[in-house]
């Protein structure tokens, strides 16, 4: 894991990094007002029905592409992957039919408040970005084929290609003063991102057949696995469809905006490390499973869960800390307000626990699906997002629009709980003791190095600018926390300083 970790993370943060410059530029130019509500409601209708298959794709078609190689060999695990691109494109104009009919009631669904015009133009954002579907339902199946071949560095470029085709339509939206612009642009990046999927692929030996087999029996079996999947799936957009929709009716439709902000900033920390750790670790920990090595695959769990953690803690109370700072360097201008950076900073402080937890059950999930069973995750999620919902109209009566995002952190830190436990239940537990001696050493390192970070902003911006502040506390405290990890002795702090030291010898 660790060479291509390191150069897919690499990857990853340029990627986010330009996914920052599109959300900033967004932030100049649109702002969080209306327009951003409308476009962020649009983007979220297609995303919620094809995010709802593409995650049960990821989570099974390893296991079962495995599993045909195994059983009727290589040509036939490429036969099945054929057919089941057939079949989700079928399913994908189902959808888009249905998006584009029922487009109005949908969009006042994710936005009660919105009216007049602003349905108006919803609506036409949510038809122009549900012809994006197909290009998101073929990528699921062919970024499984691509990691099962280890080339983990396609699937991420994607997001550079997205992010700089939105950057240009942002800037010409406003030049123009034409939202559609804006819409057709990012059209036309997430059908356009996937441009080099056909010739990665092909290259590996997966050429294009026509064949359409709705009676395939490891078809029929990826189904039941993906059928828990879904539903867990679908009641995490409910979730989102939730908040969005509380956050609109009770607090305006500009505050969809402020959510959606606050998550951008975090997505960038569980992009990086979680969903690479995730994405590198999964290929192998499946192959295991299907192999029945169950103490290998415990080992290979254990340590991407460490791992993640050793990068993702530190990282998110950084941010939580430094949240002001951070938002008004990476958004406040022109159409973002101080006021808009004031709310952002406090759902991420929030927010900032949920991206912890989820790490925890995206990590240990995948244990669960590399054996078959996509039950015993799924029952936890649900489970977790109907506490999601009970949470939200309790808090909100107390915290207002943080309510939303302290539920979904309270629940999610439930989830992990849970996960965890039915880990232990299911196949035995992992270097129990020396595990949670790992993680309350990564927390205690990532309190100190938080509370150092703030105040070392807090005493600099009184003489310097508030980015070179910023700049300061990040650098010192990133310091002091390496410093803390090397003196806790952690085991996997530990590998990775010796194989970082094997290969600079080997140089």
């Amino acid at each position: 894991m660790g060479q291509t970790t390191i150069l897919v993370m690499i990857l990853t943060i340029i990627s986010k990094l330009f996914g920052f410059v599109r959300e900033s530029v967004m932030a100049a130019f649109i702002g969080a007002g209306e327009i951003k509500s409308i476009y962020t409601t649009a983007m979220t209708i297609p995303n919620m029905f094809t995010s709802i298959v593409m995650y049960g794709v990821l989570s099974t078609y390893i296991p079962i592409y495995n599993m045909v190689k195994n059983d009727k060999g290589e040509e036939n695990a490429k036969l099945f992957t054929y057919n089941l691109i057939n079949i989700l494109m079928f399913y994908g104009i189902i959808i888009l039919l249905f998006l584009i009919i029922f487009a109005e009631p949908i969009s006042k669904i994710f936005s009660p408040d919105l009216s007049g015009d602003s349905l108006d133009l919803a609506v036409s954002f949510s038809r122009i970005t549900s012809f994006s579907i197909f290009a998101y339902l073929y990528s699921s199946v062919i970024r499984g084929y691509l990691h099962i071949n280890n080339n983990f560095y396609d699937p991420v470029i994607v997001g550079i290609i997205l992010n700089i085709i939105i950057i240009i339509a942002t800037i010409l939206t406003g030049i123009f003063k034409n939202p559609y612009i804006l819409m057709m642009g990012t059209l036309f990046a997430q059908v356009l991102q996937f441009i080099r999927f056909p010739f990665a692929s092909k290259k590996l030996g997966l050429k294009y057949k026509k064949i359409l087999d709705f009676n395939n029996p490891y078809l029929r079996k990826m189904l039941l696995m993906t059928i828990p999947i879904i539903l867990s799936s679908a009641a995490d957009q409910i979730s989102i469809l939730v908040d969005n929709s509380m956050a609109s009716a009770f607090f305006g439709v500009t505050s969809v905006s402020k959510i959606f902000y606050s998550k951008t900033m975090l997505d960038f920390i569980m992009g990086v490390v979680t969903m690479t750790i995730a994405s590198v670790s999964f290929p192998n920990i499946a192959k295991l499973g299907q192999s029945m090595e169950i103490d290998k695959m415990k080992k290979s769990v254990s340590s991407a869960v460490i791992i993640t953690m050793i990068l993702i803690i530190p990282c998110t109370f950084g941010m939580m800390a430094l949240s002001n700072p951070i938002i008004k360097l990476a958004f406040e201008r022109k159409a973002f307000t101080v006021f808009d950076t004031y709310v952002v900073s406090g759902l991420i402080v929030a927010y900032g626990p949920f991206i912890i937890f989820s790490s925890f059950i995206r990590i240990i999930g995948n244990s669960f699906y590399s054996v078959g069973d996509t039950k015993t995750p799924v029952i936890i999620i649900l489970f977790q997002q109907a506490v999601n919902i009970i949470l939200n109209f309790i808090l909100i009566k107390f915290f207002k629009l943080y309510g939303l995002a302290l539920a979904t952190s309270i629940s999610t830190a439930m989830g992990s709980l849970m996960i965890i436990l039915a880990f232990y239940k299911r196949f035995g537990k992992l270097e129990s003791m020396e595990n949670i001696k790992s993680i309350v050493k990564i927390t205690m390192a990532s309190i100190i190095m938080a509370i150092v970070a703030y105040f070392i902003y807090d005493y600099s911006l009184n003489k310097i600018s508030y980015i070179l502040a910023l700049l300061i506390s990040v650098l010192f405290s990133g310091i002091l926390y390496i410093l803390i990890i090397f003196v806790f002795k952690i085991n996997e702090v530990d590998r990775i300083k010796n194989y970082i030291m094997n290969k600079l010898e080997r140089k």
